[in-house]
């Protein structure tokens, strides 16, 4: 527990979006303390090892003391980490360029993420509504696939680092391998050679590219939570195994 918080902490130090992994692999983190407290837990002689009996709630560690140690351990890490730039630099003129860049978002050079064109588009005078409703919608998917997905917290783990790379406001082709690759080595770099270059295209040639590049990633992320779901449908009703699901 305390590697994964402080691994979280330097990603986060390195840049935001990472932070909003925490509700998640925190529930990770207590989901295999729990494990590891059934399974070091004394067997009854006449029960098999290798069975699964039923975990007494009250016997498993407190959620919230857990909660707060790992949250402590995050900032704690956090401040550390910046104390140590601030020593390095010597000075916090650093924290404006690299955390306030994303939230404020001053560079709107074409990339890969969605942020970029909107903005462009946007009026100065609701600039920074919107790029609070697009940081709280990024926010918005933490909480909630840690509650529907609280049996299987390494898929909401997986799912919000999917989300991250889709919504992130400068998003990196190395967030996705497969996607990433099929998207520079075909159409993207040819529209951006068409409208920077070439001047045979617009803004609308990239954009529209970078649209479907993200609708890819949308269209894994939902195919992974429906894999998720049916899983733990199937393994909760067991004659429901192999058969269609049709929607009414």
């Amino acid at each position: 527990m305390p590697t994964s918080a402080f691994a979280l902490a330097v990603a986060s130090y390195l840049s935001l979006h990472p932070a909003f992994l925490l509700p998640p692999i925190g529930m990770l983190c207590y989901d295999r303390l729990c494990q590891q407290q059934a399974t070091t837990s004394a067997t009854p002689p006449d029960q098999n090892p290798d069975s699964k009996a039923a975990v007494d709630q009250r016997t498993l560690p407190p959620a919230i003391p857990f909660a707060l140690l790992l949250t402590t351990i995050f900032l704690a890490t956090f401040a550390l980490l910046l104390g140590l730039s601030s020593l390095l630099l010597p000075s916090f003129q650093f924290i404006p360029s690299v955390y306030l860049t994303p939230l404020q978002l001053p560079d709107l050079t074409p990339n890969p993420g969605l942020w970029w064109y909107f903005f462009i588009e946007m009026f100065d005078a609701f600039r920074s509504f919107f790029l609070g409703v697009f940081w709280l919608h990024m926010l918005s998917y933490s909480v909630p696939l840690c509650l529907r997905l609280r049996k299987q917290p390494l898929a909401a783990v997986v799912l919000m680092l999917g989300v991250n790379a889709v919504f992130e406001p400068y998003a990196n082709i190395g967030a996705v391998a497969l996607a990433g690759l099929l998207y520079c080595t075909l159409l993207g770099p040819a529209f951006h050679h068409l409208w920077i270059y070439a001047g045979s295209g617009n803004a609308n040639f990239f954009y529209a590219i970078t649209l479907v590049w993200n609708l890819a990633l949308v269209i894994i992320l939902t195919d992974t939570l429906y894999a998720v779901l049916r899983d733990e449908w199937e393994f909760e009703r067991p004659e429901g195994v192999a058969k269609e699901i049709r929607q009414i």
